[in-house]
């Protein structure tokens, strides 16, 4: 835990530094998410998605992480964004998923 806890450390520094990096702030979103610091891991990844909409990866840790806490309507909200922007397979697989399970859809 004491490397994470350093990882974080260093990424929280680099993101200072260089806030206009949308790499950066998913990077950092995503080893808070693997500490359970959703709420921060949340902001950095919207900052990366504003920073570079056009990414599938840093879309999908956005969508992943808000589903995870619950937040079904922006988790969503974030899949129609990306999907009106480019295709996704991962997307479809995780729309079919989700139409199948509950009868209203998405």
């Amino acid at each position: 835990m004491n490397d994470l806890l350093g990882t974080i450390e260093i990424l929280r520094n680099l993101v200072a530094e260089n806030p206009g990096s949308a790499m950066l702030n998913a990077t950092f979103a995503n080893t808070l998410k693997e500490t359970g610091d959703f709420g921060p891991a949340i902001a950095h990844f919207k900052k990366a998605v504003k920073l570079a909409p056009q990414s599938e990866l840093y879309s999908l840790g956005l969508f992943h992480v808000l589903w995870g806490q619950g937040m079904r309507e922006e988790a969503l909200d974030e899949t129609k964004r990306f999907m009106t922007i480019s295709d996704s397979d991962e997307y479809r697989e995780i729309v079919a998923a989700i139409n199948s399970h509950w009868p209203r859809g998405v």
